[in-house]
C-alpha cells in the first residue's frame, strides 16, 4: 500500500495570513514580558497626609496604602520602626506588596528589602523609592 500525504495544501494567501497571525501573537506575547524597565517613580506626596493606623501594619511585615493617589507599602521593621516605599515596582510598574517579611512583585518575581527598599533579587534594576513618614498618636503620616 502506498503512503499518502495527509498534509493539507494551503494557498499562498492562507500561508501568508497564518504567518501574519502568528507574528502578531508572538509580538503581543513578548510585549507583556519585554526587557524594558520602568524608571523609578517620583513619589510626591504632601507632608502631613494621613497614611493609616500604625497598629494595622504587622511587625516584620507590611501593608499597602494609597496616599494622594500614590500606591505606598509601609513596613514595620521592628516594633515601632516604620518605613514606607513606593509600591510601584521599578522593573515594569506592577504593584508590590509585603509577604513573608519581604516586599514582593508578583509580576516578575522581584524581591525588595523591607528595611531600605533595595533589590534583593529579580529583574528590578533599582530600589523602591523611600517615602518619609512619621508616627504620631498611633497614626502614620507623610513627613
Amino acid at each position: 500500500m502506498a503512503a499518502r500525504n495527509l498534509t493539507p495544501k494551503l494557498s499562498r494567501r492562507e500561508v501568508l495570513g497564518l504567518g501574519a497571525v502568528g507574528a502578531a501573537g508572538i509580538a503581543i506575547g513578548l510585549a507583556g514580558c519585554s526587557a524594558e524597565e520602568t524608571a523609578a517613580p517620583t513619589v510626591a506626596t504632601q507632608t502631613g497626609v494621613e497614611v493609616g493606623k500604625a497598629s494595622a501594619v504587622p511587625v516584620s511585615g507590611g501593608l499597602n496604602f494609597t496616599v494622594d493617589d500614590v500606591p505606598v507599602v509601609v513596613t514595620q521593621v521592628t516594633e515601632g520602626e516604620f518605613k514606607a516605599f513606593s509600591a510601584v515596582c521599578t522593573h515594569q510598574g506592577c504593584l508590590v506588596g509585603c509577604r513573608d517579611k519581604e516586599i514582593v512583585c508578583d509580576c516578575h518575581a522581584s524581591f525588595f528589602d523591607p528595611t531600605n527598599g533595595k533589590v534583593l533579587s529579580g529583574p528590578a534594576p533599582t530600589p523602591l523609592p523611600e517615602i518619609p513618614i512619621e508616627v504620631r498618636d498611633g497614626v502614620i503620616y507623610t513627613a
